[in-house]
């Protein structure tokens, strides 16, 4: 993806260029979406996939919101690269956390 710009009227009067998103890495961010998606909910195969996004130098900030806006929700362009990873960690914990209750009740209403 090319960065967008837009031409902006400054106070002088002369147009100026205003760049409105980063360049993505969209295939970095394509590879990491199919392995978490094929992770999920399996901590022993998703934290691992995980860790290394945490550490990849090549996932910057606007990898990592569009990342997160594929695997969770639409994240907002401004959102910080580590608040993104935590959205995708979340997403994770809480699929994880609904298996193990699933086990725990064995397939028993909670009623």
């Amino acid at each position: 993806m090319a960065k967008k710009t837009s031409k902006v009227a400054s106070a002088s009067g002369n147009i100026t260029t205003k760049r409105t998103s980063a360049m993505i890495n969209e295939q970095i961010v394509s590879n990491y979406l199919a392995r978490l998606q094929a992770a999920l909910g399996d901590d022993r195969a998703f934290l691992p996939i995980y860790e290394r996004l945490l550490t990849d130098p090549l996932v910057q900030q606007p990898e990592a919101v569009a990342l997160a806006s594929q695997f969770v929700a639409k994240t907002a362009d401004s959102t910080a690269r580590s608040k993104a990873l935590e959205r995708i960690l979340k997403r994770h914990m809480s699929l994880a956390s609904f298996k193990l209750k699933q086990r725990a009740m064995a397939g028993r209403s909670a009623a």
